[in-house]
């Protein structure tokens, strides 16, 4: 399904018709007036005993006097703007300043009233009293209301004139406190900071600091500049091992001076050159002259003398190279103790420079709080000189009001009518939705011209699986459920039309909604009185075969139709149901055009007078329009509603719908209902007032006859 479809749909169970509606509130329209015309009398007589109330108000300018005192101007939240006016409010407002005036009141004077013993004359003040500042002013208007006049005007005169005289106490008692208050505590700050400055003298002095900062940065560098030097030394120490070590494992003197590290000098490489060319010279001689020749002899001598100057070279390079790596580890020895007494004197550095770092905040902190204290001394003293002049003055003083301004006895009049009006429409619609589900199903259905022929109680499942329908159950929910299926029975048996109806087929609206259940359990209700085979129709999702332990794929309707079985190889007997049952077979690919052959509607026609009943179960109508099809063979269907996926608006939507499409509805039963206990004893009350079994069976007898 599309979105727009979904948002339609729940569109429709949220919307109730204005019809609808409106019907209820005519069936119940007296009781609607009477509320109504109840809660308005009680109101107005109420509104009427309520005492006539006076407000009297006068007029204060703050601060009134600030051109005079410029002082003022240079305290914090003293610049004369609207921001100022409400601690002016809060203070004509506290419950202090309230028992300040209530304390000038005369004796015989009571604001509050005198029974009520939870609430006293300052309580009182504050609930009449309106403190109020105008715009883009520094005015207040003060309020007082009071059911007699002349207390209104006196009160608010009193407020108005203690208000002053209160301001200017409190002021001068906080400014005499404060002032001692920061006197002290400016004397300890000064005590403070000169402790704080001697301390850090003195550990300047023992430890001869000059600037910490550039002794700790002369101290970083350093152990850097060692790192260096030691890495340095390292490698020269490890390329000197790597060298002697090699010249260890050589022990003829030509092979050492054929080492790159050796060749690299230029007396090794001279000699090797020289030692060369006199080999290549003697090479020839050998060719001309005997080994006894003096030319032979010489050159003999020459080879061997630069033999012996390389040997001697290689061997005092070699000396060279000791000396120069004990020299060496002896260099690195050296800088790594330089670097341990460099990480020594940093670390004492760095916690000198901590300790000294904390005197210097401590000096800090002691100077930023004297600087605050200060501040606020001067700002105490400003104060001091602007509490000996008034900031407050009255403008205009209350007068005695002449006309009350309450209660508004006619708007109070017309609003409890209105009041009443909507309760009273809320209370009849409350009453209708909250009363009994079956009687709107009902009323809903005779509407349309449908018959409600029973209901069917929610009934919890235990031990199956709850997609399959409902065979046998145990427990007093099941008793109840069973009592409710034999009602339905009898309802059908005493109806003229639905008695004469041998054919009987169930449909939905929508899937799972129990049309099964209520086919099976009415098959086993039927087949204590009659001859009894259940149809299922439901070519598309049947499931009366698999909840009766047979195989889902058995022969059976589409066989038989297919004329591919015979009917006694297509039907069985279940023991539960104690009657026959045609399951639906093998799934067709096309189920409408099975149900659509003409050989349907004969093979209707034989059981129909095979059987007393035959209980057809169909696809849902709205889904598809097999039940449709069905519908044209047996005349009528009788539908099954769920209660809990269909409320009562989807009801009445789904019902026009059925209508509009010209199906015959022979009756409706209501799935799912919440059960009451009661019903069980009024079914059975019913159930002893209605004809017995045998008394059906004989009535039956006699109409066949």
């Amino acid at each position: 399904m599309s979105h727009s479809g979904q948002r339609t749909q729940t569109q429709g169970n949220d919307v109730i018709e204005l019809s609808v509606i409106l019907a209820i509130l005519s069936a119940r329209r007296w009781l609607i007036v009477f509320i109504t015309l109840l809660v308005f009398a009680v109101v107005t007589l109420m509104v009427s005993q309520l005492p006539s109330l006076f407000r009297a108000s006068t007029t204060l300018m703050v601060k009134g006097v600030l051109a005079s005192n410029p002082l003022q101007s240079l305290l914090p939240g003293g610049s004369g703007d609207n921001d100022g006016l409400d601690t002016q409010i809060k203070l004509l407002t506290s419950t202090q300043f309230a028992r300040d005036v209530v304390s000038q009141l005369p004796d015989d004077l009571q604001l509050g009233v005198p029974d009520d013993l939870r609430r006293d004359d300052a309580q009182a003040l504050l609930a009449g009293l309106t403190v109020l500042s105008v715009p883009k002013t520094t005015l207040l208007e003060i309020s007082f209301v009071h059911y007699n006049p002349y207390i209104a005007s006196e009160v608010v005169n009193l407020v108005a004139s203690r208000f002053m005289a209160y301001q200017t106490g409190l002021m001068q008692q906080h400014s005499h406190q404060a002032s001692d208050l920061l006197s002290q505590q400016l004397s300890l700050a000064k005590t403070q900071l000169a402790q704080a400055e001697q301390k850090l003298a003195l550990f300047r002095q023992q430890h001869q600091i000059i600037d910490i900062g550039s002794d700790v940065d002369l101290a970083k560098q350093e152990i850097v500049q060692l790192a260096l030097e030691k890495r340095e030394l390292n490698r020269q120490v490890q390329e000197l091992a790597v060298l002697l070590q090699k010249i260890s494992l050589q022990q003829d003197y030509l092979q050492l001076s054929s080492m790159p590290e050796l060749r690299a000098i230029p007396v090794i490489a001279s000699l090797q050159q020289q030692l060369s060319m006199l080999q290549a010279e003697f090479a020839q001689l050998k060719l001309s002259y005997l080994a006894k020749h003096p030319k032979y002899i010489a050159a003999a001598k020459k080879i061997e003398v630069s033999a012996e100057q390389l040997k001697t070279e290689v061997n005092k390079l070699t000396g060279n190279f000791n000396t120069r790596h004990a020299e060496l580890l002896l260099l690195l020895q050296q800088t790594e103790q330089r670097a341990v007494a460099a990480n020594h004197k940093l670390e004492t550095l760095v916690g000198v420079a901590q300790h000294h770092k904390k005197y210097e905040a401590e000096i800090q902190a002691s100077l930023a709080l004297l600087t605050t204290l200060s501040d606020k001394m001067k700002e105490t003293q400003l104060l001091k000189d602007i509490n000996k002049t008034s900031s407050i003055i009255v403008v205009d003083p209350a007068n005695v009001p002449s006309q009350p301004i309450g209660p508004k006895r006619l708007l109070l009049s017309v609003a409890a009518f209105l009041i009443g009006f909507i309760g009273a429409i809320f209370l009849v619609l409350c009453l209708h939705f909250f009363a009994d589900v079956t009687a709107k199903y009902r009323q809903i259905a005779a509407r349309f011209g449908f018959k409600l022929i029973g209901v069917v109680p929610q009934i919890r499942v235990k031990g199956i699986d709850k997609n399959l329908p409902v065979i046998q159950q145990s427990g007093k929910q099941y008793t109840l459920y069973q009592e409710y299926i034999r009602s339905i029975r009898t309802n059908i048996l005493l109806d003229k039309t639905l008695c004469q109806q041998k054919l009987l087929a169930f449909t939905s609206i929508a899937p799972n909604e129990g049309k099964s259940s209520i086919c099976l359990q009415l098959a086993k209700s039927f087949s204590e009185l009659e001859r009894v085979i259940v149809i299922d129709a439901d070519l598309r999702f049947p499931a009366l075969a698999e909840a009766l332990g047979e195989n889902p794929h058995r022969p059976g309707l589409t066989n038989l139709l297919a004329k591919t079985h015979s009917f006694d190889k297509c039907v069985f007997f279940s023991k539960e149901l104690n009657a026959d049952v045609l399951p639906s077979g093998i799934r067709p690919m096309n189920p409408l055009l099975f149900l659509s052959m003409p050989r349907f509607e004969a093979i209707l026609k034989v059981l129909a007078k095979k059987y007393d009943r035959v209980i057809i179960e169909c696809p849902p109508i709205l889904s598809v329009s097999d039940a449709m099809v069905v519908a044209k063979c047996v005349g009528k269907l009788e539908l099954v509603v769920d209660v809990k996926k269909t409320p009562l608006v989807d009801f009445a939507r789904k019902l026009e719908l059925l209508e509009q499409s010209g199906v015959a509805l022979g009756g409706i039963i209501l799935n799912r209902v919440k059960n009451d206990t009661s019903n069980y004893y009024a079914t059975a009350a019913t159930r002893a007032k209605q004809p017995s079994a045998l008394q059906l069976m004989l009535q039956n007898n006699l109409k066949r006859a």
